[in-house]
C-alpha cells in the first residue's frame, strides 16, 4: 500500500495542526484554485514536517561542513551559532516554498483557461442555442480532452451532481468560488443568476461571449504594438548597434593605442554580446500572451 508523505504527516500532526487550520483559510482556497487533491489538515501537517525535516538534516550536516568551508573550530560557539541560524533560514525558506506553491500553482492554471476562455463561452452558447439540457451541456465541456484545465473545472461540477446527487446550479456556485479564472467565475455566476430570475441562458452567454472577444482583440491590438516596439528595438539593439560597434573598433584598429585590444572586444561582442542580448530579447517576447 502506497503511502503519500501528507498522509504520513497527518498522522503525525493533524491533531496538532487543528488550532492554526482557520488562521490559514487563504491556503486553503488556493488548494482548492490550485486543484491540489490533498485534503487541508494533511497539506498544513505536511508544511510543518517537511520545515522540521529540513532543520533536522540541516543541523546534522552543517556543523561537519562549516568548520571545512569557514576553517573555524568544530566545538566552537561560533559553528554552533551559525549552523542553528542556517538551520533555522532553510526550515523558514522550506516552509514559505511549501506555502506559496498552491499559488504559483493556481496561477498556472488561470493562464490556460483565460487563454481558451473564449472557445469555451462559444461552446457554450452554441450548446445552449441548441437546446441541450444544462446537464448535458456542462458534461459535454467536461470531456474535451484538448484543454485539461477547463476539463478540471466542469468536471468537478459534473461529479458533484453526478456522484454527491447536488443540484446543478448550486454544483456551479460552489465551484465557481475556486475556480483561479475570476473570468470564468464571473461568466458561470451569472449564468446562475440568469437561470434563478428566468432570464435566457443563451443570450446571457451569447452577450458574454462577444463581450469576451472584444476583450480579446483589445489585448491583441496592445500586443501587437507592444511587439512593434520590441522589433524596433530589436533591429536598434542587434543590428544597428553591433555595426557601429565593429566600426569604432576596426577605426580604433588601424589608429592604434587606447588599452584594450579592438580585436578582443569584436570577439567578446559576435560571441559574447549579441547571443546575450538576443537571448534577453527572446525571453522578453515569450512573455507575451494574450490573457
Amino acid at each position: 500500500m502506497k503511502i503519500e508523505p501528507w498522509t504520513f504527516a497527518y498522522k503525525l500532526l493533524g491533531k496538532r495542526v487543528q488550532k492554526i487550520l482557520p488562521q490559514l483559510e487563504d491556503l486553503h482556497i488556493q488548494l482548492k484554485k490550485a486543484g491540489v487533491n490533498i485534503a487541508f489538515s494533511a497539506y498544513v501537517s505536511f508544511m510543518i514536517l517537511i520545515s522540521i525535516v529540513v532543520f533536522i538534516f540541516t543541523m546534522v550536516i552543517l556543523p561537519f561542513s562549516l568548520p571545512l568551508i569557514l576553517h573555524i573550530n568544530f566545538l566552537s560557539v561560533e559553528n554552533f551559532a551559525l549552523s542553528i541560524m542556517f538551520a533555522a533560514l532553510s526550515s523558514i525558506f522550506t516552509l514559505i516554498l511549501v506555502y506559496v506553491y498552491p499559488g504559483m500553482q493556481s496561477s498556472n492554471r488561470r493562464i490556460p483557461i483565460e487563454i481558451n476562455l473564449p472557445y469555451i463561452s462559444s461552446f457554450l452558447t452554441l450548446l445552449s442555442s441548441s437546446n441541450v439540457s444544462p446537464k448535458t451541456i456542462f458534461r459535454s465541456v467536461a470531456r474535451i480532452d484538448t484543454l485539461r484545465e477547463v476539463r478540471q473545472e466542469f468536471s468537478n461540477m459534473v461529479r458533484d451532481v453526478e456522484v454527491f446527487g447536488q443540484d446543478l446550479l448550486t454544483s456551479i456556485l460552489e465551484n465557481a468560488k475556486y475556480t483561479p479564472s475570476d473570468n470564468l467565475r464571473e461568466i458561470l455566476n451569472g449564468y446562475v443568476a440568469t437561470v434563478k430570475t428566468g432570464g435566457d441562458p443563451t443570450e446571457y452567454l451569447r452577450i458574454s461571449t462577444k463581450n469576451i472577444m472584444k476583450e480579446k482583440m483589445v489585448k491583441l491590438d496592445l500586443m501587437l504594438e507592444s511587439l512593434s516596439a520590441l522589433a524596433e528595438i530589436y533591429i536598434m539593439v542587434l543590428v544597428a548597434m553591433p555595426l557601429l560597434f565593429v566600426v569604432m573598433f576596426a577605426t580604433l584598429g588601424m589608429l592604434g593605442g587606447g588599452t584594450m585590444n579592438p580585436t578582443i572586444m569584436l570577439y567578446l561582442l559576435a560571441y559574447l554580446g549579441i547571443p546575450i542580448m538576443a537571448t534577453i530579447l527572446i525571453v522578453v517576447i515569450s512573455t507575451y500572451t494574450v490573457k
